[in-house]
């Protein structure tokens, strides 16, 4: 099996059901499996083998998705590249791992010996039908990054078998329909829009791309287009809420609201159920497992501190140091288990054997497990703050300052300082702008007075990595630039 054997199927039997809509185009079931086998074979025309890594740099579009499934379909590895980064870090991704060919809009970028394919050529009609040997179950299919959060990203395969793993426990989570219009705020650069969309592909329903360059458009667009399940980050979620302010409910009849890549706070949660949808649901997850935890607005209120609850399929474990279990409501380190994960990092045995063990998978999270499998995540290990021997969680301080009306995002750090060991220092993002001692003001009625931010950068955006989530390494970088602005000023 490999992800893309169903569109025959879907072909016979929805042929008429869209799959894809791309502004004025529509691509039908029954167009698309014909157009995915006429891009195989122009593929396989070319060159592409089995087992070839093949980076891609396109913009969102319906060839784009057309040329994903044809890649899967001769075996080819997809290895996605960021069309927003500039010319050298194209150049070093690409020579970062073994890719043969590169396919994008235009010509080649660089003279580096590689095949560079562009994408309207691939997708024209074939002189024949492909006739090369199809994916299987254990070939591998993409060559994923890690988020890179907090560091540089570490590679790692996916193969066809684990995908489908990936795309059943995704179906069985959301509870999709056939009749799902779904609708990703984020590039298809990044793995989960794009998993997503060929899992929506390969269960037979339709994926709507969109350009919107306002809020106001995506408005018009998400009602307009019927949208029944929309996909996006906290950040999407914060401009969503401002623009949301004083109007009546956005998305009233969307099915599902999903947000993910960070936890937000039960005040977001219920902010979003009362302004943009009553449908609203929080995932969270990794690139190498897919979801683990989900929470529906029934989790949301049985436990509002809790992220969700572990979904079907995974295994999830709280344990101390040592690798023992620790009871119920305890906070140490999860690990999760489940079919499909990878088993290492590409070229990174130190990473590898810290993050998968003895069959789990430890994203290096801190959290604690309630009897009934609600997960409360604290933040990461190697991020909770020492002060004069009193712990605390990051967390706790994002949460506070995240209650202030004017603060859309929130990142707390531990920072050396020479009596007490360490201090919190944060960085936020605000509208509109507010003072650094009104926030510090604001966050001791509500937390304690050894946890409220020693210093607070007040930022415009935030840095966010190619994965498209907040970079905390160049958030720290900044705070370490200004800190050392103000003690040479002293």
């Amino acid at each position: 099996m490999n992800i893309t054997d169903v569109l025959s199927e879907h072909a016979h039997n929805r042929t008429e059901h869209p799959a894809i809509e791309d502004g004025e185009r529509i691509v039908t079931y029954g167009e698309l499996d014909g157009l995915v086998d006429a891009a195989a074979a122009n593929l396989h025309a070319a060159g592409i083998e089995p087992g070839d890594t093949i980076a891609i740099l396109l913009d969102d579009s319906a060839d784009h998705l057309i040329i994903l499934c044809a890649l899967a379909q001769v075996g080819a590895v997809l290895f996605s590249l960021n069309s927003n980064a500039s010319k050298v870090e194209l150049e070093n991704s690409i020579a970062s791992v073994p890719v043969k060919a590169v396919i994008s809009l235009g010509p080649r970028l660089s003279d580096d010996g590689l095949l560079w394919l562009r994408a309207k050529d691939i997708c024209q009609p074939a002189a024949r039908p492909f006739d090369g040997k199809s994916a299987g179950n254990d070939d591998p299919l993409m060559l994923n990054q890690s988020s890179g959060t907090t560091g540089a990203p570490k590679s790692f395969l996916h193969s066809h078998a684990a995908m489908l793993d990936w795309m059943a426990r995704n179906i069985e989570v959301q509870g999709w329909s056939r009749e799902e219009r779904f609708l990703c705020l984020s590039a298809m650069r990044f793995s989960d829009c794009r998993n997503i969309s060929l899992c929506i592909l390969r269960f037979g329903a339709t994926v709507v791309i969109q350009r919107c360059r306002t809020m106001d458009e995506l408005a018009v667009f998400v009602r307009g287009k019927h949208i029944s399940y929309l996909k996006l980050t906290p950040s999407h979620m914060a401009s969503m809420l401002e623009y949301a302010a004083g109007k009546e409910i956005l998305f009233p009849d969307l099915r599902a609201m999903v947000v993910a890549s960070a936890p937000v706070t039960h005040l977001q949660r219920l902010a979003a159920r009362e302004r943009l949808t009553p449908s609203f649901c929080e995932q969270l997850g990794s690139n190498e497992t897919g979801p683990l935890v989900f929470g529906n607005p029934a989790d949301q209120d049985a436990y509002p501190d809790a992220v969700g609850r572990i979904v079907e399929g995974v295994e999830a474990q709280i344990v101390d140091d040592e690798g023992r279990p620790l009871p119920a409501g305890e906070v140490g380190q999860v690990r999760f288990r489940g079919a499909g994960y990878p088993t290492h990092y590409i070229d990174d045995p130190q990473a590898s054997a810290r993050a998968f063990r003895g069959g789990w998978f430890y994203p290096g999270d801190l959290a604690a497990l309630n009897e009934e499998g609600y997960l409360f995540f604290k933040g990461r290990a190697d991020d909770i703050i020492n002060n004069a021997g009193a712990k605390f969680y990051p967390i706790e301080v994002e949460t506070a300052l995240l209650e202030h009306p004017d603060v859309n995002e929130a990142a707390v750090f531990g920072w050396p300082h020479a009596r007490v060991g360490e201090v919190a220092v944060a960085c936020v993002v605000v509208n509109p702008e507010t003072s650094e001692k009104n926030l510090q003001t604001f966050c001791r009625q509500r937390i304690a007075g050894y946890k409220v931010p020693h210093y607070i950068e007040i930022l415009a955006e935030f840095p966010r990595n190619a994965m498209g989530k907040i970079s905390k390494l160049e958030i720290k970088k900044i705070i370490e630039r200004t800190l050392a602005e103000r003690q040479a000023k002293r």
